[in-house]
């Protein structure tokens, strides 16, 4: 796979590893430089007696560095890469040397198992993991019948009468649902609260009230769960903190397709780094929202630039409308080229409603919307071909670049829909596609 610098520096973990990476990607830096036809290597020189022998798997792209980094990928598979890019003479054809070949070996190994892997049943196991769902089960009806109260007298006093209490009021209702091991209740009602706080949120007491519904409608849905179809069953308790682990998803039955990385954002999720990443199927025209996470400043197992596309397989979370998906096989990977084919508004309420029917816990829904084009007069909105208002979400941050971009002219716009606001997450234009949380930071 053939990357550009942007796509390349997307991949990193961070702004300070992008920063090095690029410092590094000069010839005086390297030695032993190769490349096959589905690897890169060479040695670079740090402060030690010996260089460091770096190593990438242009099918993933993957990399590996024999450089005491936590982070990954670490600067210097940033700067092997952004040399080859930009000086690709420097790199002598050839076959792998041993310990690139070892290692492009064991990666086949994994891949294999993880395709193929299968969990036997094991009753006593089975068994035990059964008392332990019936012992959290009770404490979710205990910690969800105290949520219920709770908003019931919220909706009797009024949204007006806790805003002088601070945030130590809805901070201490979300303890009881960690309490009660239902840690995503406890995040929201955090997020909710910090709403009604944020200077310049523009119809907070709007937003809060509608997140106080869905949860309440979440509450009504757990208490009569036997009566849901077991897809929405899944939605409902995956809401609420039960997960399912990577094997049984790659057990579902796949979806293959052109998958095309149309957006990607890193963000924190409680102590660890998350990785979002939406990709759009090219002939089935269905969306997947792959999430990776990680520790510190360790790197994520996949790397998915955006703007490139890659034949493979996903498998999905059972969903009554599946979107989260892990990658089951994932072919090597190259620049976008042709033109997407985006939505207009009234395609996208119309999918939207769809959806919300078959899923009504939504949280947010992919959308490529063209003919938008951002407000100069009013930086929080953009407006579509019939000049018709689309509120932008406030945790967008870059509204001067959609309008550099754009110049006037319509743009193509991925992101986020929540059934009012757009979250633009990455930009379609002139032939290229521009990720807002690594091109505009």
């Amino acid at each position: 796979m053939t990357l550009d610098a942007n796509q390349i520096l997307a991949l990193a973990p961070d702004s300070a590893s992008a920063r090095a990476g690029s410092q590094l990607a000069a010839p005086r830096n390297w030695s032993n430089l190769g490349t096959s036809d589905v690897a890169l290597w060479g040695e670079c020189q740090g402060s030690g007696k010996t260089p460091y022998r770096t190593q990438i798997d242009l099918g993933g792209p993957a990399f590996k560095c024999t450089c005491p980094s936590r982070k990954f990928p670490c600067k210097h598979g940033l700067g092997l890469y952004l040399l080859c890019t930009a000086e690709p003479a420097l790199f002598e054809q050839g076959d792998e040397p041993a310990w690139v070949r070892d290692w492009l070996q064991n990666r086949q190994v994994r891949q294999e198992k993880k395709v193929s892997a299968t969990t036997l049943p094991n009753p006593e196991a089975a068994a035990q993991a059964r008392k332990r769902e019936e012992k959290r089960e009770d404490k979710v009806d205990a910690g969800l019948l105290e949520l219920q109260t709770w908003l019931h007298d919220l909706a009797r006093e009024g949204l007006a009468s806790v805003r002088s209490r601070g945030q130590g009021f809805w901070d201490a209702i979300a303890a009881r649902m960690a309490d009660a091991q239902a840690a995503p209740l406890a995040r929201r009602l955090r997020r909710t609260g910090s709403m009604l706080y944020q200077s310049g949120l523009r119809n907070a007491e709007t937003l809060v009230a509608n997140e106080l519904a869905s949860l309440y409608l979440l509450t009504q849905a757990w208490q009569r769960i036997d009566q849901l179809a077991p897809a929405l069953q899944a939605d409902v308790r995956a809401l609420l903190g039960w997960t399912m682990s990577q094997d049984e998803v790659l057990r579902q039955r796949p979806v293959a397709d052109r998958w095309r990385v149309l957006a990607q954002s890193t963000f924190d999720d409680d102590r660890l780094r998350a990785r979002a990443t939406w990709l759009h199927g090219a002939s089935q025209g269905r969306w997947a929202l792959h999430l990776q996470y990680a520790v510190g400043t360790q790197g994520f197992d996949q790397q998915l630039a955006p703007g490139t596309a890659f034949d493979g397989e996903l498998c999905f979370y059972p969903s009554a409308y599946p979107l989260r998906a892990q990658i089951r096989r994932q072919d090597e990977a190259w620049p976008l080229s042709a033109d997407l084919e985006p939505s207009d508004l009234d395609g996208l309420l119309g999918t939207y409603a769809d959806a919300l029917a078959a899923q009504p816990f939504l949280e947010r829904h992919p959308v490529l919307l063209g003919g938008l084009v951002p407000d100069d007069a009013d930086r929080g909105i953009v407006r579509d071909a019939h000049g018709r208002r689309i509120a932008l979400h406030p945790a967008f941050r870059h509204p001067l670049h959609l309008l550099a971009l754009s110049g006037g002219h319509p743009l193509t716009v991925c992101g986020e829909w929540d059934g009012r606001m757009l979250l633009p997450l990455s930009v379609w234009h002139d032939g290229r596609l521009y990720n807002i949380d690594s091109d505009f930071i």
